[in-house]
């Protein structure tokens, strides 16, 4: 009986070690924060906001320069695959800065994504609308070019 005691509560000394490691989450990012020259208090010292709106509009210049050549190549031939290829090309470009738009203008991430994924889709789509994919491609360009007026 003595033995199982031992065993019980050597168990539940070393469960209470192992817990008390994973402690609050958030205390090393706190601590890295303070280290981190981007989260300076001072906004005339913070570019890191400033760099963040240069590689947003970068972003949203190229994917605005994907639609149009989605479209070009919509009034021209309407090559299946080139359109499908088109597609994933606008979906990495806007992958690369997605995050930061939902983070920083989580209203415009919601207002561009409408138009923006249902684009992506029927692109890929074996059977396209081709219809469809002008819509959406001039509404998606149209969200993208109020958005960058925004951010700059």
């Amino acid at each position: 009986m003595l033995n199982g005691f031992r065993v019980i509560t050597s168990g539940v000394v070393l469960g209470a070690i192992l817990l008390s490691g994973c402690g609050n989450p958030a205390e090393p990012d706190e601590a890295q924060q303070e280290k981190s020259p981007v989260m300076n208090e001072n906004p005339d010292s913070n570019t890191g906001e400033t760099q963040n709106a240069e590689v947003i509009k970068k972003g949203v210049g190229d994917v605005i320069q994907s639609i149009k050549g989605l479209q070009s190549e919509l009034s021209a031939e309407a090559d299946p695959e080139r359109i499908q290829e088109m597609g994933k090309e606008m979906s990495s470009v806007w992958d690369s800065i997605e995050k930061q738009v939902e983070d920083e203008y989580p209203d415009w991430y919601e207002r561009i994504e409408k138009n923006l994924y249902p684009l992506i889709g029927e692109s890929g789509n074996p059977e396209k609308d081709l219809e469809k994919i002008k819509r959406l491609s001039e509404a998606t360009k149209e969200d993208l070019q109020l958005f960058l007026e925004e951010v700059n």
